[in-house]
């Protein structure tokens, strides 16, 4: 039993060994059993990928994350959790001083993406997976494919989805992979085609309720079977690539603690947004604020917002302020500069922004003092989006008001509030609609 046991755990570690490692610049640390935040990068590279009539899927170049998940695995809870970013959400990219579409963040590569989900929506990032096309179908083989079903046919000429018939249909690689990128999704109901308006928006629906029928098909049938189990860890081996710091003992942990995991309990997340009447980047989706920064932590299960009390919105003691007004309001800037003294804050000078298309207000600092700009957010109502300014210098912070800001969050007493008990939020559910396919 123990050369057995032996031979078996190094067997894994051998396999892990052989998966593509990176390393990834602004991962965060976690102690064995604490909640562990997952960044896995659906990837739309189409390097060596063709279908079976030898066509191509799509002649698009280089790669960009084409599918974000954040993945939560809260170990002590027994909850797996899963947050959807869409790809055309627009968000402030880390490093570049710019705003532009999540799915460029990744062009600069795994970290400058970690960093941008960090800053923008602060979620920390423990480590990194990344899939592509190839990867994916060749995972879904390994299970022996999945059974979905199709409320409706369905199709989608970009993708390659064609299902004839509705009902329950078991899906190779190839057929879930383009359920999985149908984005101009349309199904046949009372003799007409009907086309899915709800575009990126409803392709994160349906993958999140395709991810519930590929746990099931892992637990229920890949996973259990020895030849399939090897066939599966071989074709993670060849099509996935993860953070140097992911180990096989932490794999190994996880899979013991989630032996029973039923998918039902999956829970999913979708990270609301506007869609802008004009924007100078086209067709794209902005936050929706403060719904988006309860949805996070409801996510991470934060009893949200940090409580000012606690320590959060502390003014750090060398940070200096400067408080500008974006939304033309007389006396804003300076009435809120008043209320961010009571804070603690030192103001350095309070004006007039620049004429800027923002989306909601701006905390910008300097290179390292991220924390201090996210306890500046915190004390916001209606929240802020945090940007790396290398101009500035030392603990110079620039808050600049735009929409969405209705005022200041002071801290607490000394005496502070009772602490309040941790959130145990229900798993949430794919908001699926009549026509979206979903596990048999």
């Amino acid at each position: 039993m123990v050369v057995a046991t032996t031979a078996g755990y190094g067997y894994v570690h051998y396999r892990f060994g052989q998966i593509r490692s990176v390393k990834v610049q602004g991962l965060r640390e976690t102690a064995s059993g604490e909640p562990m935040n997952i960044l896995v990068v659906g990837s739309d590279s189409r390097a060596g990928l063709e279908d079976e009539g030898g066509r191509r899927y799509g002649a698009v170049g280089g790669q960009r994350n084409d599918v974000t998940l954040i993945v939560r695995v809260e170990p002590a809870r027994k909850r797996v959790s899963l947050l959807s970013i869409p790809r055309d959400l627009v968000v402030a990219v880390a490093g570049s001083g710019a705003q532009n579409r999540v799915n460029a963040a990744f062009t600069g590569g795994p970290g400058q993406l970690v960093q941008t989900i960090e800053q923008n929506f602060d979620i920390p990032i423990n480590h990194y997976v990344l899939i592509d096309f190839d990867g994916f179908r060749a995972i879904v083989d390994a299970l022996g494919g999945i059974d979905v079903r199709f409320p409706y046919p369905a199709r989608d000429a970009k993708s390659g989805l064609n299902i004839t018939e509705a009902g329950c249909r078991h899906l190779n690689g190839g057929h879930a992979l383009a359920l999985a990128r149908s984005r101009y999704f349309a199904y046949l109901r009372d003799g007409a085609w009907r086309s899915d308006p709800w575009a990126d928006l409803g392709r994160i629906r349906r993958q999140q309720a395709f991810l519930q029928a590929l746990v099931e098909a892992a637990l229920a049938k890949g996973l259990t079977n020895p030849v399939r189990a090897n066939a599966f860890i071989g074709s993670l081996v060849h099509e996935v690539t993860k953070d140097s710091a992911f180990r096989a003992r932490d794999v190994i942990g996880l899979a013991a603690s989630f032996r029973s995991f039923k998918p039902s309990r999956l829970g999913t997340y979708t990270l609301p947004v506007t869609v802008p009447t004009a924007h100078p980047l086209g067709e794209v989706l902005l936050p929706k604020q403060p719904d988006a920064d309860r949805t996070v932590d409801r996510f991470l299960g934060r009893t949200a917002p940090a409580a000012p009390g606690a320590g959060a919105g502390r003014a750090p003691g060398d940070a200096t302020l400067t408080v500008l007004n974006g939304l033309g309001t007389d006396g804003l800037a300076a009435s809120t500069a008043t209320e961010l003294r009571r804070a603690g804050y030192r103001i350095a000078t309070v004006g007039n922004a620049q004429a800027a298309d923002l989306a909601r207000s701006q905390v910008r600092y300097p290179p390292g003092r991220l924390a201090d700009a996210q306890a500046l957010a915190r004390t916001l109502l209606g929240g802020a989006r945090l940007t790396e300014d290398p101009g500035l210098g030392g603990g110079a912070l620039t808050l600049v008001l735009g929409p969405g800001f209705s005022g200041v969050q002071l801290p607490a007493a000394a005496a502070g509030p009772a602490t309040p008990k941790p959130a145990r939020p229900k798993p949430a559910r794919p908001d699926l609609r009549d026509y979206d396919p979903r596990p048999c």
